[in-house]
């Protein structure tokens, strides 16, 4: 008797833990998963620019300057950003076949750069199949935003 309750024992237990199952998170009745699934839905639109872009996988979303930055509109990621006093926008662009070609040309061009800057935020973005094929260009697209202060070439030492 003892021998049997010694291994039915082990396999209770085994059989309680695999039948633990999570469950999504309830919020407002509805489950987070389900509102996840529709965001997805919602951003994949007809004028969707980008499949894919940095920490897409992690749930972050497109940066707001970065369509405007594809465009070159400097004004547009000005309005989109918050910039200090005294400072202006400049953004620097890159191609490439994957994400690493394009941040390593984007990367070799702010070295490449005399000017003092900060550097505000950069990104990268794989070009959806149609804007790929209709500029001819790489699918790959890294930007960045870099803040420059007007008033340091007016300081005199």
């Amino acid at each position: 008797m003892k021998i049997r309750f010694c291994l039915i024992l082990p396999l209770l237990f085994i059989i309680c833990l695999s039948s633990c199952a999570s469950t999504p998170a309830v919020e407002g009745g509805k489950s987070t998963v389900a509102q996840d699934v529709h965001k997805e839905k919602k951003q994949n639109s007809k004028k969707l620019l980008f499949e894919d872009w940095k920490y897409k996988g992690f749930g972050q979303p497109l940066p707001v300057w970065f369509e405007a930055a594809y465009k070159g509109d400097v004004e547009e990621v000005q309005k989109k950003i918050s910039i200090p006093e005294n400072h202006k926008v400049e953004i620097v662009t890159a191609q490439g076949i994957n994400s690493d070609q394009a941040n390593k040309s984007l990367l070799q061009k702010l070295v490449v750069k005399s000017e003092l800057f900060e550097l505000y935020d950069s990104s990268w973005g794989l070009l959806s199949e149609k804007e790929a094929t209709d500029s001819n260009s790489y699918p790959y697209f890294a930007a960045a935003v870099l803040l420059i202060d007007n008033n340091l070439g007016n300081k005199e030492e």
